[in-house]
């Protein structure tokens, strides 16, 4: 499951009277989900910053390896939940998805990623 924390968010919400667009660092954990969850569980559980309890209606996820270091080549995609906190990020490298229930290792294991996530401001 990858759970951003206070630590993870990068500077302030953005908010107006419709949205509220956050950026997180976000961090994976040990393994790629379940036997068939087809991602990795992206929970807002520990954001109090998010004044919204609705699923997200954009999430970009994106990678940027620190200058000397080589990208994983892995493409996230969010996939909606059912709310705010069970939706799950798929990774796939050239189409492949990752192996499901297995740790991550290789390129993968050290990849920084981040997600730019846009909520509807209403609760």
């Amino acid at each position: 499951m990858i759970t951003p924390s206070k630590s993870n968010v990068l500077g302030n919400p953005t908010t107006d009277e419709r949205t509220v667009t956050i950026l997180l660092a976000l961090a994976l954990s040990a393994n790629y989900g379940g036997a068939s969850t087809h991602g990795d569980t992206l929970s807002f559980s520990l954001l109090s910053e998010i004044a919204s309890d609705q699923v997200p209606f954009s999430v970009l996820i994106f990678e940027a390896p620190p200058a000397g270091t080589a990208p994983s080549f892995y493409t996230g995609i969010y996939c909606p939940g059912t709310t705010r906190d069970n939706g799950v990020v798929n990774f796939s490298l050239a189409g492949t998805e990752y192996t499901q229930g297995s740790a991550y290792s290789g390129a993968l294991s050290t990849a920084v990623f981040f997600a730019l996530v846009t909520f509807p401001a209403f609760v």
